[in-house]
C-alpha cells in the first residue's frame, strides 16, 4: 500500500507535526507514504533533501495558481492508493485532484472547529471515504455532521519521540534559567499569544506563593505577559526561555508539574503527553480531548477553563505534595510508555486504512 499525505502548511508545528509523525510511523512499520507540505519556514528547514518528503504545495494566490496545485497533486496521487488530508485546503485540494479517480481520500481533522455543520464542510466532506481524529470528542462531531455519518471515523494516538522520557537535565536547566535547584516549578508551552491560556497561569502562579514558573514559547503577546508578571510580582520567580525545540524534554524535566490552559491550533493537545512521557503529572483546562490523556487524580489533574482560582489551587496540591507528584509523573510515564508509542499510531491507522481498501498491508 502507497499512502500520499497532504499538508497545506510551511511551519513544524500543529498538524503539519503530527501528520509527519504519523507518515514517519507507517515509514517504520514498512507502509510507503509520502509527505507532501509547503515549501519555506522551517518545515523545509527540517525536511529539506528527504527523498519520500515533496515541497508541491506552495501558497497559490491565484485562481490559476490552484488549478496548477491541483494538478500537482493528482499526478503525485496518481501511484499512490490512498491521499490522507490533515487540513481544510489540502482537502479541497486532494477532493478536486481525485474526482473521478476513484481513489478514497480519507481527511485528518486535527481541530474541532474544522467540524462545523455549514454548507462549506457540508459540501468538502461529501464523497470522504474516512476520517482520522485527534481524540475522542470529535466523535460525535463527526456523528452530527451529515456528510460523515456513517463514514469510518478513528482516533489515532499521539506518537512520543523517544527522547521524552524521564531522566532530563533537570539541574542544568534550573542553573541555566536561575531557579533554585530544591524550588517547586510549575511550567507550560505555547504560542505567546492572546487566547492562549498563559496570562492565566501567570494570575494562578501570582496566587500560588513559592511556585516558581516557566513559560515555553514565542509569539506576539510575551511583552505584555512579561508586563503582567511584573505588575503581579511574580516576574523575579518566572522565567522566559523563548522557543526552544532541542532541549525541550529537559525543561519538562525541571518542572514539578506542568500546566495546559488551553488547546493550540492541534487538538490531539500532544505536549501533555510529551510531559507525561518525561514524567511529569499535567494539570490542564478540562477542554475536549483533554481526558484521553489524563486520569484525573492518578497522572494529574482537570480544572474548569479559564479559572485561575481553581488552577492555583491544583498546581498547590500537586507542587507541594512531593510524593503525590512522583507517583503522578510514574504513572503518567508508564501510561506514555505503553499507550503513545510509533508503533500503536501505525496500527491504529492501518485499522482505519483497511476499512476503505480491505486487504491493504
Amino acid at each position: 500500500m502507497r499512502v500520499l499525505h497532504l499538508v497545506a502548511a510551511d511551519r513544524w508545528t500543529g498538524a503539519a507535526a503530527t501528520a509527519l509523525q504519523l507518515a514517519e510511523a507507517l515509514r517504520a512499520a514498512g507502509v510507503e507514504c509520502v509527505f507532501a507540505y509547503r515549501p519555506g519556514r522551517n518545515l523545509e528547514d527540517l525536511l529539506g533533501g528527504v527523498d519520500w518528503c515533496r515541497p508541491i504545495l506552495a501558497k497559490e494566490r491565484t485562481l490559476g495558481d490552484v488549478w496548477a496545485a491541483i494538478a500537482r497533486v493528482r499526478a503525485l496521487a496518481s501511484d499512490h492508493d490512498i491521499v490522507h488530508a490533515h487540513l481544510p485546503h489540502d482537502h479541497l485540494l486532494g477532493r478536486q485532484a481525485l474526482r473521478g479517480s476513484g481513489k478514497p481520500l480519507i481527511r485528518g481533522v486535527h481541530h474541532l472547529g474544522h467540524l462545523r455543520p455549514d454548507p462549506f464542510h457540508r459540501w468538502l466532506f461529501r464523497g470522504t471515504a474516512a476520517a482520522s481524529l485527534s481524540n475522542s470528542a470529535m466523535l460525535a462531531a463527526c456523528r452530527r455532521l451529515p456528510t460523515l455519518r456513517g463514514v469510518p471515523a478513528r482516533v489515532l494516538p499521539v506518537a512520543l519521540e523517544a527522547r521524552f522520557r524521564p531522566g532530563g537535565d533537570r539541574a542544568g536547566v534550573r542553573e541555566r534559567l536561575r531557579i533554585p535547584p530544591e524550588a517547586l516549578v510549575a511550567g507550560t508551552i505555547g504560542k505567546l499569544d492572546r487566547g492562549r491560556g498563559h496570562d492565566l497561569f501567570i494570575h494562578a502562579l501570582a496566587a500560588t506563593p513559592g511556585v516558581w514558573g516557566i513559560v515555553i514559547g514565542k509569539g506576539p503577546h510575551v511583552e505584555a505577559l512579561q508586563k503582567l508578571a511584573s505588575r503581579l510580582g511574580v516576574a523575579g520567580r518566572l522565567a522566559f526561555p523563548g522557543y526552544v525545540e532541542a532541549g525541550l524534554e529537559d525543561l519538562y524535566a525541571a518542572m514539578d508539574v506542568f500546566v495546559f490552559p488551553s488547546a493550540g491550533s492541534d487538538h490531539a493537545h500532544r505536549a501533555i503527553a510529551e510531559a507525561a512521557g518525561c514524567g511529569i503529572p499535567t494539570v490542564a483546562a478540562d477542554v475536549p480531548g483533554v481526558r484521553d490523556l489524563i486520569e484525573p487524580g492518578v497522572t494529574g489533574d482537570v480544572y474548569p477553563a479559564n479559572d485561575a482560582a481553581a488552577l492555583a489551587v491544583r498546581i498547590a496540591s500537586w507542587a507541594h505534595d512531593p510524593a503525590r507528584g512522583r507517583a503522578g509523573g510514574a504513572a503518567a510515564a508508564a501510561k506514555a510508555r505503553s499507550l503513545w508509542t510509533p508503533q500503536r499510531l501505525a496500527a491504529e491507522a492501518l485499522e482505519l486504512y483497511r476499512s476503505v481498501v480491505p486487504g491493504c498491508t
